[in-house]
């Protein structure tokens, strides 16, 4: 890199591809959880409540309806784990590094944020799908603006770099709301459909529905970039180009990634649903080993508290 950025910047530029990653996986994750309650006549969704809660890590005081829980999801300012509170953080720290990102990427942050309120009030008469609708949709002009108007240096590899991670960990939280034990064939399409792969699988698959080739489409799959392989491919040759020049030095984060991407790729095809729910907290434990990784090598460790409100990860 022949022009590197400070580390606060460089950190709010990870963040925000992470936020923003993670408000969109947060929209898949309830389509996929409000569709299996549907398909189970879970009237009141009090199982799929709190399946859903359990895997976005957030506390469950069993009472909350899967509305409930949904309107948590979807709008709550202050939790990083909701699509309102992650793109709040987002523009946030796009706020403070408007000058190494596109005006047109600031722009639609800012836009899209400030048109969550007025879209879940359509949203209490219709449901929740053409609000989670809006949210895909302007994540993908988000990550079309910054894919093509930045330049490839180290802020599109920050950038880059937070979104491979976060939507590493997303697939892995998806899978985690489904019972492959017990989904129905519209669940695994639902499934597909939510991570933007239904097409590709079945060009793949030859239009076969099976359990365990949707799990491995969406672990393993080289070509198709939203799954967890292709992820932590791209997120290691963001790491090797950042660190470029720097020949002979170890670093963990590359060390981390390289791990749970080898143990996505040289795991036998028929043991990848053996103990899932065990493999998949590991994958979203490497995720958050490679975040805190990162941070110790690039980010600066004594930064004011005033620049990390509203701005740092969670």
């Amino acid at each position: 890199m022949t022009q590197a950025l400070l580390s606060r910047v460089a950190e709010s530029i990870f963040w925000v591809g992470r936020y923003v990653e993670r408000a969109e996986g947060t929209a898949r994750i309830l389509d996929v959880s409000v569709f299996q309650a549907l398909e189970q006549s879970d009237t009141e969704g009090g199982h799929a409540a709190r399946r859903l809660l359990a895997v976005m890590g957030l506390p469950d005081d069993e009472t909350e309806t899967l509305w409930q829980a949904t309107e948590r999801l979807a709008t709550d300012p202050k939790s990083r784990s909701s699509i309102a509170g992650a793109l709040a953080a987002a523009r946030e720290n796009t706020r403070g590094v408007r000058h190494v990102v596109p005006v047109e990427l600031w722009e639609h942050i800012n836009a899209t944020w400030s048109a969550l309120p007025l879209q879940w009030e359509a949203t209490r008469r219709a449901g929740p799908a053409p609000y989670l609708s809006f949210v895909k949709s302007q994540v993908a002009g988000i990550t079309g603006l910054a894919d093509t108007m930045m330049s490839r240096d180290q802020t599109w590899l920050f950038f880059t770099l937070g979104r491979c991670l976060e939507t590493t960990d997303v697939v892995a939280r998806q899978l985690a709301t489904v019972e492959f034990d017990q989904v129905f064939d519209s669940g695994l399409v639902m499934l597909l459909r939510s991570c933007g792969g239904y097409e590709p699988y079945l060009r793949l698959s030859q239009g076969v529905v099976e359990p365990g080739r949707v799990l491995d489409f969406l672990l393993r799959d080289r070509l198709f970039p939203r799954s967890a392989f292709a992820s932590l491919t791209l997120a290691e040759e963001c790491l090797d180009q950042i660190n470029s020049g720097r020949h002979g030095t170890w670093e963990d984060a590359r060390g981390l990634v390289g791990l749970a991407r080898a143990e996505l790729e040289y795991s036998a095809p028929d043991t990848l649903a053996q103990n899932l729910g065990t493999r998949l907290e590991r994958l979203q434990s490497s995720i958050s080993s490679v975040c805190d990784a990162v941070t110790r090598r690039y980010f600066a460790q004594d930064m004011p508290t005033q620049w990390r409100r509203g701005g740092a990860g969670e």
